[in-house]
């Protein structure tokens, strides 16, 4: 089913860029040609036609397959399609797009267009929106809401990008009072129309609002009615504060296989639900995040972003890594003899480096995992050292006795072999040794512990390869 769906959104998408390019194309053509005004007729008919295929196309799509669409096509294609999206879908839209994208497109939209297009929004999506506005539009907009809503919005804006606060729902599920039976909670839900939602639970609140427990659908349903719900609540469900850390919270819906959780504030007063969905677009954003860190690059930067934005974007990392690779060429430079010596050091020189740079890596992949896991903290520092090492050690000494004999069979030069032997087993040292110490460091410093961590440790363990094996090949050869 799922490669069913994904073969007819590839044709659709297809269809759709193929009627943009018709369109362009007939436009260009238009602009050379001097009409007849019936011709002109003819011609205006069929754009017409064209825009009313492509706006049926595009709303009938989903609105995560919109924002797909939207992020696949060149930016100058963006607007024609955006402008084809229905009011209802657009806020939708919006909010399954890259923050660089979701930015541009909100500001061709007008006041009144921001207005209809939140309508269909829950407060906690209308706040999110908020945050990508220009600042004069904001107040204009809030205005425009119904007053509950509004206040509601304004309380998600205060709280920290990636605290459950600003990740939360305000508009919660059934929630019922402790003094009640059974009986009356079944009423209760005959007379609003509606079931808990999927989590099987219901909030159980006191007159004054403050969290009590929850109650199973299964107890509800399985107990005799004049039972009160006091004596059947879970008093002590897994619960968040709005200020507690979205990612955090994200792990434990993992751990504990949560689909909803009561969120309250610092008096334990209920205040929304926070749902798995929620959580799996954070991961999602973060991930991405992390990928492009670890790369040097920009969070904010897109697949087709201007060129001069993501040429700056890449300055800084690749103004380090040159550096970097000046200070290599430079201890190159200073072995010059020893490299006239032995030629086969100059064929040989790249190996311990590229090695060291892979073995590196992988450390550090483990270390930002750790980190971000809350597996790895200060308690634990010296047992993942101490492993790290030990992991060298017998990896440097296997690999490296396996090169030196490679290196002996293709030479014949036992000393050469001894080198690569000794270069690799070093090397392999130090880069466990870096691997560890780079996401720890950006992690004190405040930094995020991947923020160009594969740029920096491939930097280093060259240069520390290089210098290693043609340190070694000095006092050998």
């Amino acid at each position: 089913m799922l490669e069913a769906h994904s073969h007819r959104l590839n044709q659709v998408i297809q269809r759709i860029q193929a009627l943009i390019s018709r369109k362009e194309v007939i436009e260009a053509w238009l602009q050379k040609q001097n009409q007849q005004p019936k011709q002109q007729l003819t011609d205006a008919v069929t754009q017409r036609q064209h825009l009313a295929e492509l706006e049926l196309l595009i709303n009938r799509l989903h609105p995560a397959d919109i924002a797909l669409l939207l992020e696949l096509i060149p930016p100058e294609q963006r607007l024609l399609v955006w402008h084809q999206v229905q009011h209802c879908h657009a806020g939708a839209v919006l909010l399954e797009l890259s923050d660089s994208v979701r930015s541009k497109l909100l500001n061709a939209y007008r006041t009144e267009d921001l207005t209809a297009v939140t309508q269909h929004l829950e407060s906690d999506e209308i706040a999110d929106l908020l945050q990508e506005l220009p600042e004069e539009i904001v107040p204009d907009l809030l205005s425009s809401l119904p007053g509950t809503e509004r206040e509601d919005v304004r309380s998600a804006l205060s709280f920290p990008e990636n605290s459950v606060g600003a990740w939360m729902e305000f508009d919660m599920p059934v929630v019922v009072q402790d003094n009640m039976t059974l009986d009356n909670v079944l009423a209760y839900l005959r007379q609003e129309g509606e079931l808990p939602d999927n989590s099987g639970h219901i909030m159980v609140t006191d007159s004054s609002g403050i969290l009590q427990g929850t109650l199973a659908l299964e107890d509800l349903l399985t107990h005799k009615g004049d039972i009160s719900i006091s004596a059947l609540i879970d008093k002590h469900p897994i619960t968040f504060q709005t200020k507690d850390s979205a990612e955090e919270a994200a792990r434990s819906f993992e751990r504990y296989e949560l689909i909803v959780a009561p969120v309250v504030n610092a008096h334990n007063k209920l205040v929304g639900v926070l749902r798995v969905s929620a959580l799996m677009d954070l991961i999602d954003k973060l991930t991405q995040q992390k990928l492009l860190a670890q790369a040097g690059l920009s969070k904010e930067e897109n697949l087709f972003d201007p060129i001069t934005k993501s040429a700056k974007n890449r300055w800084p990392w690749i103004a380090l890594n040159l550096m970097i690779v000046f200070a290599a060429s430079q201890i190159i430079d200073q072995f010059e003899g020893v490299i006239s010596q032995t030629a086969a050091l100059a064929a040989l020189l790249p190996i311990t480096a590229n090695i060291g740079g892979n073995a590196g890596n992988q450390v550090v992949a483990l270390v930002i995992r750790g980190l971000a896991t809350k597996q790895l903290d200060a308690s634990n520092r010296f047992q993942l050292v101490k492993k790290e090492l030990s992991i060298a050690i017998m990896n440097g000494t296997i690999w490296g006795i396996i090169t030196g004999l490679l290196t002996f069979a293709l030479y014949q030069d036992a000393s050469l072999g001894l080198v690569m032997l000794l270069a690799m087993f070093c090397t392999m040292l130090f880069a466990a040794c870096i691997g560890v110490a780079i996401p720890i460091l950006l992690k004190a410093m405040g930094q995020d512990p991947a923020l160009g961590s594969s740029v920096i440790i491939t930097g280093t363990t060259d240069t520390l390869g290089f210098l290693i094996f043609l340190g070694l090949a000095t006092m050998i050869l």
